[in-house]
Formats: C-alpha cells, structure tokens, sequence
C-alpha cells in the first residue's frame, strides 16, 4: 500500500474510535427554547410532566426554569428541567387538508371509474367513489392529521 492510504485509514480508524455520538449543551437547549417560545407562543402543547402525565395549555410564557400555561384561563407554571420533548396537537388547518386530500381521492375513484368503465352504474361508480374518499382520508390523516414533537434538549445527536 502507498503510504499515502494508509493515512487516509489511519486517519479514518482514530476518526472511528474517538468520534462523538452525542452531546448535552445547555446552550443548545437555550437557543431552543428561546426559538421555541418565538415561534409557538399562543399556541397549545402538550408534553409530558415528571409524573408522566401530559399537560395541555396554551404558552404564554418560558422563564429560566418554567414553563407558563394556560389552563382553563389561569397561569400555570411547569418546571422544563426534565423536558427533552414537546408535542403540538393538530390544528383546524391540518383537518382541512386531510379532508381535502379525501375529497380528491372520492373524486379520483369517480374519474377512474369513468375512464375505466365507458358506461358504468351508480353502485360501481359510488362504491369506487367511497372506497376512494376513505383511502384519501386514511392518507391525509396518517401525513397531515398527526402531533408534531419539537425536541428542546440540549443534545446534539452525530
């Protein structure tokens, strides 16, 4: 071997066995929860509490170690000491787009039908429409209609 690949080996063996898989940083987790706070302020989420429960309310605020909620139209504080993860559930929007995405697969059953069919009757058609329009909603609920989990740790993954 040229001696110029056993330094790329060796070079790549050391990269190998000292590499990092993961780090904490509390800075990291800072900048998160500052984005966290600037993005999603007003709006609700959910995570899970120290004992295991969830919590639900709409952030009003993120402190040094709380989080502030509102519950019920109070002011709820919960400690993100122990906090890598937090979930928004799906919104209005997210519920139109899946009953958009049903629509148009009710529609893409009727015209498949039609095309494949020259003349078909209204069982054909309407049973291939449904099937159709549940597919689409099974397709919009499982890519649209889900929570989205924001990770606000401090850990960096490699």
């Amino acid at each position: 071997m040229k001696i110029k690949t056993k330094i790329v080996l060796a070079v790549l063996a050391i990269q190998c066995v000292f590499s990092q898989v993961s780090t904490e940083s509390e800075q990291v987790r800072s900048i998160r929860l500052e984005n966290f706070i600037n993005n999603y302020k007003g709006k609700t989420i959910r995570f899970k509490n120290e004992n295991s429960r969830f919590v639900e309310g709409v952030l009003m605020e993120i402190t040094d170690t709380d989080f502030v909620l509102s519950i019920n139209n109070s002011a709820t504080f919960y400690s993100h000491k122990n906090i890598d993860f937090v979930y928004l559930p799906p919104v209005a929007d997210d519920f139109y787009i899946t009953a958009g995405v049903a629509l148009l697969g009710g529609v893409a059953g009727y015209v498949a039908t039609i095309i494949a069919h020259p003349s078909p009757n209204n069982s054909a058609t309407g049973g291939v429409a449904t099937l159709g329009t549940v597919l689409g909603f099974v397709i919009g609920k499982k890519a649209f209609y889900k929570e989205q989990k924001i990770d606000i740790s401090g850990r960096l993954r490699g």
